[in-house]
C-alpha cells in the first residue's frame, strides 16, 4: 500500500519540463518555414519517364477540411496515394485515402485532409505493365 502511495506521488507530481523552443516548435507545427528546394509544380516525372500529375478539390487545400486529388499518369497503373509532414516527425494524415478509378484517364484519391498548416508531401505510386513501382512527391504549401 505504501509503495502504491509512493508511486502515485512520484508520478503524480512529476512535472514536464518542456523548453520554450519546443513550445514553440508544437505551436507553429514545426513547418514554419519551407525547404530550399521546395517546388510547388503539380507535375513531375519519374525516373522512367511516366509523367505524375494532379489537381485538388477544391482548390486551394482548405485546412482541417476532407478533400480529392485527382491524379492522372501518362503510363502506367497508379497504384496509391497518401500524404505526409516530412518537418514535423514525418507524421502522416488521420484520414487513409482510397483510389477510385474515373474511367476518364484519371483516379481520385479521398479522403484527404491536412489537419494543420505547413510543409506536407503528396506521395503517389504508379506501376508499369510489369508490376515495378515508382514514387513522386509533390510539395505542398497548405493551408492560405
Amino acid at each position: 500500500m505504501r509503495l502504491t502511495l509512493l508511486l502515485l506521488a512520484l508520478f503524480g507530481c512529476a512535472e514536464s519540463k518542456i523548453s520554450e523552443q519546443e513550445q514553440d516548435d508544437h505551436h507553429g507545427h514545426g513547418d514554419e518555414s519551407l525547404p530550399e528546394d521546395f517546388d510547388p509544380s503539380t507535375e513531375l516525372v519519374t525516373e522512367s519517364g511516366v509523367t505524375v500529375s494532379y489537381t485538388t478539390s477544391p482548390d486551394p487545400i482548405p485546412e482541417s477540411e476532407l478533400f480529392e486529388v485527382i491524379i492522372s499518369a501518362s503510363s502506367g497503373t497508379v497504384m496509391d496515394a497518401d500524404a505526409s509532414m516530412p518537418t514535423h516527425g514525418g507524421h502522416g494524415m488521420t484520414v487513409d485515402p482510397v483510389l477510385t478509378d474515373n474511367a476518364d484517364g484519371t483516379v481520385t484519391a479521398a479522403p484527404f485532409e491536412f489537419h494543420m498548416p505547413g510543409y506536407w508531401l503528396i506521395q503517389v505510386t504508379v506501376a508499369d505493365e510489369e508490376g515495378n513501382e515508382e514514387q513522386v512527391r509533390f510539395d505542398v504549401d497548405c493551408c492560405e
